[in-house]
């Protein structure tokens, strides 16, 4: 359907049905999916490698971690594709900004390899991979928040927009 074709729907409507929706796919499909890859193929990976160290790894539903001897807290990762993408997903797809939402998912696929293999240096006793995984964490909680803001000023813009 061509764009100037298809009808425009108010934005609170657009963000009401782009919540729902994403809500909807993320209970039933992705967080059962991601629970399901970590529990029978990640944890079970890096398990084993607690098995041939000296560390103690853990993990949950949807996150991995890691305490090395002389560490106080443990360093890890989370399961990408988790809550802290798919809030502002929801915004950049209501908004119709395709570009952001393409950097949200290409980040997200970078999280499901950068730190799993910042995991594995660290539990191999190179500690700048500890540093980098904590870097990770700071950067994570940045982004969603940088992503969010921007999503929810674009929807904003747009609402005043059609108000007006």
């Amino acid at each position: 359907m061509d764009i100037n074709k298809r009808k425009k729907y108010q934005i609170v409507t657009r963000l009401f049905y782009s919540i729902v929706f994403f809500l909807t796919c993320y209970f039933i499909v992705i967080r059962p999916l991601r629970v399901f890859v970590n529990k029978n193929y990640i944890a079970p990976l890096y398990l084993s490698f607690d098995q041939n160290q000296s560390t103690s790894v853990s993990s949950t539903d949807r996150r991995i971690n890691i305490l090395l001897e002389g560490y106080s807290s443990p360093r890890g990762f989370g399961i990408p594709f988790g809550g802290y993408f798919w809030l502002p997903f929801c915004l950049f797809i209501a908004a119709r900004q395709r570009i952001a939402s393409k950097i949200l998912i290409l980040y997200h696929i970078l999280l499901g390899i950068i730190p799993p293999y910042l995991a594995f240096l660290f539990i191999n006793k190179i500690n700048w991979a500890g540093v980098g995984l904590r870097v990770n964490e700071t950067l994570f909680q940045g982004v969603f928040l940088i992503s969010l803001f921007v999503g929810l000023k674009t929807i904003f813009e747009i609402f005043k927009k059609e108000n007006n």
